[in-house]
C-alpha cells in the first residue's frame, strides 16, 4: 500500500469527496482515508503529478506519498 499525506480535509465530508476522488483514479484500488491523521492509504501504481492533479481540482493538496 501506499500513503498520500493531504492537506484540505476538514470533516467527513471531505474525506468522502477524497476516497471518490482516489477510486476514480484508473489504476488505484483499496482507498481507505483517516480523515484525523490526514492521509489515504490505497495500492496502485499511479504517477504522482496524476493523483496531485485530480485532488487540486477539488481544493485538496498532495503533499507527499510515501511506502505505508
Amino acid at each position: 500500500m501506499k500513503k498520500a499525506i493531504i492537506e484540505g480535509m476538514c470533516c467527513e465530508g471531505c474525506a468522502k469527496d477524497v476516497k471518490a476522488i482516489l477510486t476514480k483514479i484508473y489504476g488505484i484500488t483499496n482507498v481507505v482515508v483517516d480523515l484525523a491523521k490526514g492521509y489515504a492509504l490505497y495500492d496502485g501504481y499511479v504517477a504522482t503529478q496524476v493523483i496531485a492533479t485530480a485532488l487540486a481540482e477539488e481544493g485538496y493538496r498532495l503533499v507527499d506519498i510515501q511506502k505505508a
